[in-house]
């Protein structure tokens, strides 16, 4: 009898070399199986802005709460759950997070790159979203889904979170800062292009808004109110401001300040956008130019010219040639011409005295 139970225990302790093994192969799931159940998410951190949350499970609330603008990371690890002697290998699994709704009803949605999995291996996802701005204060589903295929068929495992976004009550934050063109030299009109918004959970009247340079002469001021509905247009506020840098501001750079003031003059924000002032050169024109005509050397004065682009052919002065008095008379008051006239007469009178004599001998 003692031999048998001695028996007995040695055999369990043989199964239990060779099952153990295979007993801790077996991955506790941390989301919920779809099909085929061989396809595990085993372990899912999320990162709110600098704040982490580990180990979360299905149907978890992410503990830290996101604002607008936020970077919010998901680290999803995936396990294939078959067994070495199994040996069957999970191909082209995909894994999607989508945020419903969030995005003034639309989902953001991001998606990993295929990949392959073989029996008992793990494989760690990061996938990355940017709240919007425009975001209503609210909870919000985060659908984890994890598919691939294998020779036992597909596999599918999905987990979900809450997401809370909440706002500050009093924010309002620059969408756009900036000046077109960035660097001036002779043309020196410029335009700066500012956009605010309220990110807070709170309406802001009186806004006030100012941009400002004292060395450029810069100095603008608007008013106006922001709603607290992010998808509203009045929650916004957007202007575009021209000024002309004056022609003795010194080459340099120059920041020009923007600055919103809300919340009754108690909060303000600011950006800065540099411009690059530069020197307006201009070619000068030589006090003399000398030209040489037929060996003699021509001083030619320069006289007040409209300033030419770079590259550009410039007008020199032309003067007008000179006829000489016979290049000036009519071809019938030519010497010449008077000559052959009179030579013409003369000899039609010889002509005619000639036909005269000789009519006379004949009838004689």
């Amino acid at each position: 009898m003692v031999k048998i139970k001695a028996l007995s225990i040695i055999i369990g302790l043989i199964l239990a070399v060779f099952l153990v093994p295979n007993v801790f192969a077996q991955e506790e799931n941390s989301g919920v199986c779809v099909t085929g159940c061989k396809l595990l998410i085993t372990d899912v951190d999320v990162k709110v802005g600098s704040k982490s949350d580990k180990n979360l499970q299905d149907g978890d609330s992410i503990s830290d709460e996101a604002a607008p603008g936020d970077k919010v990371q998901f680290s999803i690890k995936v396990y294939n759950n078959f067994t070495d002697d199994e040996d069957v290998e999970i191909e082209d699994i995909t894994v999607t997070v989508t945020i419903e709704g969030i995005d003034d009803d639309d989902d953001l949605e991001e998606e990993s790159n295929e990949f392959d999995l073989k029996a008992d291996k793990d494989d760690d996802i990061t996938l990355e979203f940017e709240i919007p701005l425009e975001v209503d204060e609210d909870t919000f589903d985060v659908l984890i889904e994890v598919e691939g295929d294998s020779d036992n068929g597909s596999q599918e495992v999905r987990m979900t979170l809450d997401l809370e976004v909440k706002k500050e009550d009093d924010e309002v934050r620059f969408l756009r800062n900036s000046v077109t063109p960035s660097e001036v030299q002779c043309s020196r009109n410029v335009q700066l292009s500012t956009s605010v918004i309220n990110t807070g959970s709170n309406e802001q009247d009186d806004t006030e808004l100012e941009v400002s340079n004292a060395n450029l002469g810069v100095s603008f001021k608007e008013t106006f109110d922001l709603t607290d509905d992010p998808f509203d247009a009045d929650s916004k506020f957007s202007k575009t401001f021209t000024f002309t840098v004056a022609d003795d501001v010194p080459a340099s750079v120059y920041p020009i300040i923007s600055k919103v003031t809300f919340d009754d003059g108690k909060e303000s924000e600011s950006e800065t956008v540099d411009l690059v002032v530069r020197a307006c050169d201009v070619d000068p024109t030589p006090a003399a130019e000398e030209e040489e005509d037929a060996g003699e050397v021509v001083v030619v004065q320069p006289t007040a010219q409209p300033s030419t682009p770079t590259g550009a052919a410039t007008a020199q002065p032309v003067t007008a040639p000179t006829l000489s008095a016979t290049e000036e008379k009519s071809l019938f008051q030519s010497s010449g011409f008077l000559a052959a006239l009179v030579a013409g007469e003369v000899l039609l009178v010889i002509v005619a005295i000639l036909i005269v004599v000789a009519v006379i001998r004949k009838r004689s």
